[in-house]
Order: structure tokens, then C-alpha cells, then sequence
């Protein structure tokens, strides 16, 4: 939540442009269309929570809905649909977009637990009626979200203030760049932020004998994995690539 609220203040800052990301319309049940409902896409459910049957539906009017198989992403228990497209440049042809896909993890242990997802950009070919998907352009840690238990005596308790969590979160916002070069799809900017609370806690360390001020007792971002990157398209590869690699942030990242 603190992130969200983080990521938001710094999109809000900026009245947003049409441009190449396309922000999505949720129609009834898990359907999203962009604005002039030319496409609409959706993940169904999947039964017995088997991410490996996930497909991805498309739709145009006119056509018949295509169902296409999504890939098999490593580890995922869920799979849902990212609520934007991005257009890739030019108008001949069949329309052509990066769509992305949000796969999924959770963890419980024993006074706590964990979330996280990555977001994969597949390129899509939305010819009416002739719907396919190609290979994936791109893959970011998107999301992340963990509670874990750090008192374990009535002294812990004392001496953490009875904030008895370390809590760690972790969001990510991809926005077109403001040059975005020649390549078919756009240059973009990628922001993640990280928090950790109470503000001295990281979950590489043993935190439970820490005492704790009440000045710790807020969510602050931790700057080795609050950063911004440039991501752009290589033809050759079909891929982006980011200007320089981003840091290790798996503790955030990983439940």
C-alpha cells in the first residue's frame, strides 16, 4: 500500500499524454478493452489454480474471440492480465502491441508470509480475426510483499515497541520514455521503490534484537532498491534491454 501510495504521488505529478502505453477499460468480469473497444483481452481463471493452463482471449469486433495459450512462466501460481498495452509504432499492417502478463507467487510461514509478481511482455499480433502471440520482449520484478515475524519473547516485544513485523514492499511503474527513438515499440522508463518497516529493518539480517525508537516506527524507503531505469527495444533480439543493471533485490522481490 505504502508503495502504491508512493508510485501514484510520482504519476500524478505529471498530467499523462496519449502515447504508446495505453491504459486498458475493465469491462463486465475480467474483460479490458482499450478505449475504443477496437480490442478487448482477458485471462480467464484458470481451474484448480493451474497457471500452466492460463490462456489469454482476444476479441474484435467482427471476428471470433481467439484463445491463445500463454506461456508457462517459472514458478507461477497465478496469472492475470496487466491493464495496459503498449502500441508498437506505425499504422501498417495488423495492429501490434506488447501485452503483459502478471505471474504470480505466495509463501506462508510460520508469523508470516509473502507475495510478489512479475510482470512478462509478450509482443501480440491483433489482426482481427487472426489473433497470435510471439515471444516475450520483456520481464520485471513488478510487486512485492512480505511480513515477517521478528519477536519472540516478551524482551523482543519490549524492546521493538511491540511492533513485533518487519514488513517489506516493493512497486514498480513502467511509463513511455520522453525520447522513445526509432524502434517499433517505445523506449521506456522503469521506477521501482522499496520500503521497509520499521525503517532500520532488512530481511537479510536478524532484526529481532534490535531496540527500536519511535522514529523507527515508520515505512522508509530503502535506497539500493528505490531506482529508475531506461529500457529500450533491440530489434535484433526482439527484446529490451535495460541502460545498466538494475540492483539485486530479491529480498523485497522474492516471498
Amino acid at each position: 500500500m505504502i508503495v502504491s501510495l508512493i508510485l501514484a504521488a510520482a504519476a500524478g505529478a505529471v498530467v499523462p499524454a496519449p502515447g504508446p502505453v495505453v491504459a486498458l477499460v475493465a469491462e463486465e468480469g475480467t474483460s479490458q478493452c482499450l478505449p475504443d473497444h477496437s480490442l478487448c483481452l482477458e485471462v480467464p481463471p484458470v481451474e484448480d489454480g493451474d497457471a500452466g493452463e492460463a490462456v489469454l482471449r482476444v476479441a474484435s469486433p467482427g471476428a471470433a474471440t481467439a484463445s491463445l495459450a500463454l506461456p508457462a512462466f517459472a514458478e507461477a501460481e497465478t496469472v492475470a492480465l496487466w491493464p495496459r498495452l503498449i502500441r508498437a509504432k506505425g499504422g501498417e499492417g495488423a495492429p501490434r502491441y506488447l501485452v503483459g502478463i502478471l505471474s504470480g507467487q505466495t509463501s506462508m510461514y510460520s508469523g508470516g508470509g509473502g507475495s510478489a509478481s512479475q510482470l512478462h511482455l509478450l509482443e501480440l499480433s491483433a489482426a482481427p480475426g487472426a489473433a497470435r502471440l510471439g515471444g516475450e520482449a520483456l520481464e520485471l520484478p513488478w510487486d512485492g510483499s512480505l511480513m515477517i515475524r521478528a519477536c519472540f519473547s516478551e524482551q523482543d516485544s519490549k524492546d521493538r515497541l511491540e511492533a513485533c513485523h518487519d514488513e517489506y514492499e516493493f512497486g514498480a511503474d513502467l511509463t513511455a520514455a520522453t525520447a522513445s527513438g526509432d524502434a517499433v515499440f517505445p523506449t521506456l522508463t522503469y521506477r521501482a521503490v522499496a520500503t521497509a518497516f520499521p525503517r532500520t529493518s532488512r530481511r537479510s539480517q536478524d532484526n529481532s534484537a534490535t531496540k527500536l525508537k519511535r522514529a523507527d516506527l515508520v515505512h522508509a524507503e530503502d535506497p539500493a532498491c528505490t531506482y529508475d531505469r531506461v529500457l529500450r527495444y533491440d530489434a535484433a533480439t526482439a527484446r529490451y534491454a535495460m541502460d545498466r543493471a538494475a540492483p539485486d533485490c530479491s529480498d523485497y522481490t522474492t516471498p
